[in-house]
């Protein structure tokens, strides 16, 4: 942000005097969001996770997708996707830099990742964030809640990110675990084709009258990304959607102790903690959401 206001409101209601006072204020917003109350219901479900996580730790998985290392030709096809144009995240590493590795650097890499795969455990600056609050067009300078929050994480971890989810889309894909009204993150599907139903059955309700009606519910989930129950995620991708082994392991890692940092007018917060929710713009997790 080019523009210095320092108008950002604490969460008392006071203005903040600098960059840092505004920096933390924002950053206390995000993490009340990323925040859900504790019932006992809640402490069932985590303790629930926590035991089907450590079975995925104990058990190998007869899913041999789940266990087995990843390979360099799935790395390679990993960084064909990726696009280098996007900001690093707080670990500094470029994206041109990971695109120009030679083949001794791309054989450590996946190295760094199989071992990741198999410890089920990811390096603490692949779960951190710098959040960039962007202003929105015609909202009150001062409320936290006129800044849209642009997350930018590792690009390393993106790319592990993109090998487990091609194995996954494989393994649910083959089995035929998603619903065939999901259009979105589908290979082959668009939402766009949704659109297209969705105006072609207004069409046949039209030129069937009187007796065809039409009726459609649009339903928009606010911050849907930052409240998801992790936990409770955890224990759906296992039971229904069937996914165990280091795959789990992995995830449940991935979505654990995470932290932000909000970067102000070029000044970063201190780093806070996110209890819930999922990291903004994951290409992992967003699928199962």
């Amino acid at each position: 942000m080019s523009k210095r206001t320092n108008t950002i409101l604490d969460p008392a209601g006071y203005m903040t005097h600098n960059d840092k006072g505004a920096a933390n204020a924002l950053a206390t917003h995000y993490q009340k969001i990323g925040s859900l109350y504790f019932s006992e219901t809640d402490r069932h479900t985590q303790r629930k996770a926590r035991v089907v996580v450590h079975g995925c730790r104990t058990t190998d998985s007869k899913e041999v997708i789940f266990t087995k290392e990843f390979s360099l030709q799935e790395l390679e096809q990993a960084l064909s996707q990726m696009d280098w144009t996007k900001s690093p995240g707080p670990d500094g590493l470029h994206g041109r830099m990971i695109e120009h590795l030679g083949p001794v650097g791309r054989q450590s890499l996946l190295d760094i990742f199989n071992l990741s795969w198999r410890d089920g455990r990811l390096p603490r600056d692949w779960k951190r964030a710098i959040i960039i609050p962007i202003k929105k067009p015609g909202k009150e300078a001062g409320s936290p809640e006129s800044y849209r929050p642009i997350a930018l994480t590792s690009i390393i971890c993106k790319i592990m990110e993109k090998m487990i989810l091609a194995r996954l889309k494989y393994f649910l894909d083959l089995n035929d675990l998603l619903d065939g009204a999901q259009y979105g993150f589908r290979r082959g599907h668009g939402t766009t084709d949704q659109v297209l139903y969705m105006c072609q059955k207004i069409r046949d309700a039209q030129n069937n009258k009187p007796t065809n009606h039409s009726i459609a519910v649009f339903l928009d989930l606010s911050k849907a990304f930052d409240r998801v129950w992790k936990h409770k995620l955890i224990i759906r991708l296992h039971e229904y959607g069937r996914i165990n082994g280091r795959a789990l392991a992995w995830i449940h890692d991935f979505l654990g102790r995470r932290a932000i940092r909000v970067k102000y007018n070029n000044t970063l917060s201190d780093s806070y903690k996110i209890s819930q929710g999922v990291p903004q713009g994951s290409v992992l997790i967003s699928p199962f959401i």
